[in-house]
């Protein structure tokens, strides 16, 4: 990854609530034929999945003290769940969640659609209680596998976004953490989004819009952050010392003499968990 430099400027940054309104959001993905799908929405093929269950409000997972109410929990032996996609999507995004303290994980996206001779988009180890993002292209792929190779006892929760098209140029779109991820408190936190037209740089903004009722907030405690990130389209913030609760971050590309090309982006909700 290209080096970033970031600069702390949220003393200086406003961004105006009503840039964020979700009619108009929805409105600019409709002019494009933008097409967006989460994972527990779109389901699995039952028959061609083993140990799999979709996450849902009545039947939720929990990571690190966040619930889940969308993806796909693999539980088991080899676990794994197909996803029909019938090639209508170009990209899923999104991230795996190791659950289980004791053993670390495994997880593989393969493309199926030809069952033998599957092609490997993604393939990574998750650390015990560790999170692993993903972005891949699935431009094509008629049958999407998800494969868990970890312990018998691991349980490994997918959330994930598929989107077709992309969305009129008057805003960026982030990639990941997708909405609703949970994020680990004081580590790392990898921010992509998708390059906006002429954009040389980026602002990157998070802020937080509640804390967990156990937290208790000193003059010192960092509620928002926020940076400059050059000639590139990711960027890691550092959530040490953040509280756990729920945040929002949102972006605004830059030309190269740092002048606003659009407005800002949609902000994504994410939640910092212990």
């Amino acid at each position: 990854m290209k080096q970033l430099a970031a600069i702390i400027i949220a003393s200086l940054i406003t961004i105006p609530s009503a840039t964020f309104g979700p009619s108009s959001y929805i409105a600019r993905a409709s002019e494009l034929h933008y097409k967006s799908m989460s994972l527990g929405s779109l389901g699995i093929v039952d028959q061609d999945s083993s140990d799999a269950t979709v996450l849902t409000d009545s039947n939720p997972s929990s990571y690190r003290g966040t619930n889940i109410t969308d993806g796909v929990r693999l539980a088991g032996c080899s676990a794994h769940a197909e996803v029909k996609l019938d090639g209508k999507y170009d990209r899923f995004s999104g991230a795996g969640d190791n659950a289980v303290q004791n053993y670390g994980d495994h997880l593989t996206i393969y493309d199926n659609s030809d069952p033998a001779h599957p092609r490997t988009l993604f393939s990574k180890d998750i650390v015990p209680s560790g999170q692993v993002l993903f972005n891949v292209g699935i431009h094509g792929v008629a049958y999407l596998l998800l494969q868990e190779s970890g312990d018998c006892s691991s349980n490994l929760d997918v959330i994930g976004t598929f989107t077709m098209g992309s969305l009129l140029s008057t805003t960026v779109v982030s990639r990941y953490p997708t909405v609703g991820a949970g994020v680990p408190a004081n580590s790392k936190v990898l921010v992509g989004w998708q390059s906006f037209p002429s954009a040389s740089n980026y602002l990157f903004h998070v802020w937080v819009t509640s804390t967990d009722a156990s937290v208790t907030l000193t003059a010192k405690t960092p509620l928002a952050f926020s940076a400059t990130v050059y000639h590139s389209i990711s960027y890691t913030w550092d959530d040490t010392g953040f509280p756990t609760g729920t945040y929002q971050y949102a972006l605004l590309p830059l030309d190269a003499k740092g002048k606003a090309l659009a407005g800002w982006s949609a902000p994504t909700q994410i939640t910092i968990v212990h």
